[in-house]
């Protein structure tokens, strides 16, 4: 569950700031309904990888946060027109970066079948 909503996050995101502006907040919306989802699947994912590696866990954590921030600011700029390259960017590189770290917390799990 955590590693589809993450997808659908990442095309929201990708979506709301490279689309048209009229869809925006359609996607912004979209975005948020994720946001909690993938908050509520990791909290109760947080207890496992602990174990494993606290300190990528704080970091993929931190860029979480970073990349909701920074997607919100987008959604914002982008409503008001005011959108520039690294406004859009920033958001869909730190979504990526955090489904990597994902990855790499699960082992690839569960694209690598151990």
């Amino acid at each position: 569950m955590h590693l589809i909503i993450g997808v659908v996050l990442i095309v929201a995101v990708a979506a709301g700031l490279l689309g048209p502006a009229k869809m925006t907040k359609i996607w912004a919306m979209i975005a948020r309904v994720c946001y909690i989802l993938i908050i509520l699947s990791g909290v109760l994912m947080i207890v496992r990888a602990w174990q494993h590696n606290p300190i990528l866990l704080i970091v993929k954590v931190v860029l979480a946060i970073a990349m909701i921030a920074f997607a919100e600011i987008g959604f914002a700029k982008k409503s008001r027109g005011a959108v520039t390259a690294v406004v859009i960017w920033v958001p869909i590189v730190l979504a990526v970066l955090v489904l990597v770290l994902g990855f790499v917390l699960t082992g690839g799990f569960p694209l690598i079948m151990h």
